[in-house]
């Protein structure tokens, strides 16, 4: 599970403690989830500022309560399987979900965080 109590970060950044909020709320609304997609988390938490929401994850990057790491969306959107943490070590192909191979030149990267090591 990853983590929810920024009650710290609320107290370092008060500018930031709702935005930090929802963004503890979303995670805990997906307990079964290993990774914040930021665009899923932008389209479906509300009335978030998205510098705030920006400014907010990057501080949870910094912090060290996450870490940034980049995926690949398959030709159908959705993220392939495989994290990279740079961009650069994304190889040329990779299978989608159906095992078919794709060319990740033709796709979006996308920075996710995920849980620290």
């Amino acid at each position: 599970m990853l983590p929810t109590n920024f009650d710290s970060l609320t107290a370092e950044r008060p500018d930031l403690a709702a935005t930090l909020r929802q963004v503890a709320g979303w995670i805990r609304q997906h307990p079964d989830w290993n990774l914040i997609d930021p665009r899923e988390l932008a389209r479906t938490v509300k009335n978030v500022d998205a510098w705030a929401l920006a400014s907010a994850l990057h501080l949870l990057v910094e912090k060290g309560l996450f870490r940034q790491v980049y995926m690949v969306t398959t030709p159908s959107g959705v993220l392939a399987d495989g994290e990279f943490e740079d961009p650069r070590q994304i190889p040329e192909t990779l299978p989608d979900r159906f095992n078919r191979t794709f060319e990740t030149a033709e796709s979006d990267i996308i920075a996710v965080l995920t849980a620290p090591r």
